[in-house]
């Protein structure tokens, strides 16, 4: 069981109101400079001559990387249609990393057509440009984030919060179709900690986002979204610090897990349709 531990950073806003960028790639120190070179090297060898960038976010980027707790965020971006990309490599080159590299919990590898990531009208991609722009350095390639808008801390950093119902009804959905006797109990219990830990996630994360435009700030570090969201909700801080804690040490009960989500869940998706009624109809 992994302790809770009060880690993670807050993006201040400055004198214009916008995040201030607190990556850099002189803060990827060793030896996290070499896993991450190997994480670009690779995208590069996987799709010659169509790779325009590698990017890296979260707390590698920052330099607030921990042994044994952090992984690596990582991102291409690529000169052709991204769902044409073979990425049947992320899983081996997972495996070979953690063997070379035992102190990274592992490494999100993803990919991304740069065409329409640069085109501003495709609002779909505006929070993947929020986190570019915000939270990711370039290690390798073309930098675009300055061709990229500035952010303030409204709703165009909302990532969960307006889909979190439907997220959570497809997840007691989920786990109440789960077989009494599965044939493969261990198998159960991991997917069921998979979803545990997902779910939770979502809902410490929609917590700060809730708070997020009257703390002018912003942050997807866990424990901080927990801080933040207990200074505005302190009759529900104990409702979010089990969802911190199931968040980092998933639990394999369906039982608990789906009374949790009608309960604090649903108290939390009722809340985002008060705090923003427009964009949640």
């Amino acid at each position: 069981m992994s302790d809770i531990l009060p880690i993670g950073s807050i993006l201040p806003v400055d004198a214009q109101g916008y995040l201030v960028r607190r990556v850099s790639l002189e803060k990827i120190i060793e030896p996290w400079r070499s896993l991450v070179d190997d994480v670009a090297a690779a995208y590069v060898m996987a799709w010659p001559n169509q790779v325009m960038g590698v990017y890296i976010r979260g707390s590698v980027a920052a330099g607030q990387a921990i042994f044994n707790h952090s992984d690596v965020d990582s991102l291409a971006v690529v000169s052709r249609d991204h769902r044409e990309c073979d990425r049947r490599w992320f899983k081996k080159l997972n495996q070979q990393i953690f063997r070379h590299y035992p102190f990274c919990r592992g490494v999100e590898f993803s990919v991304i057509s740069g065409d329409r990531l640069l085109d501003l009208t495709d609002h779909s991609y505006d929070n993947l440009r929020m986190l570019i722009a915000t939270q990711a350095v370039c290690v390798w390639g073309q930098d675009i984030v300055e061709d990229l808008p500035k952010v303030r801390p409204d709703m165009t950093c909302i990532h969960h919060s307006f889909d979190l119902e439907a997220d959570l009804n497809q997840l007691i959905k989920d786990l109440l179709d789960l077989p009494e006797n599965p044939s493969d109990r261990l198998q159960q219990q991991v997917y069921v900690r998979k979803l545990c830990q997902w779910s939770m996630k979502r809902i410490v994360r929609s917590g700060f986002e809730i708070v997020m435009e009257r703390d002018q700030c912003f942050t997807r570090d866990l424990h901080p979204c927990y801080e933040r969201f207990s200074h505005y909700y302190p009759t529900q801080k104990s409702s979010m610090w089990q969802a911190l804690t199931w968040a980092i040490n998933p639990i394999d009960s369906p039982e608990k897990i789906i009374e949790f989500l009608h309960q604090f869940g649903g108290w939390l998706v009722e809340e985002i349709d008060w705090r923003y009624p427009p964009m949640s109809e």
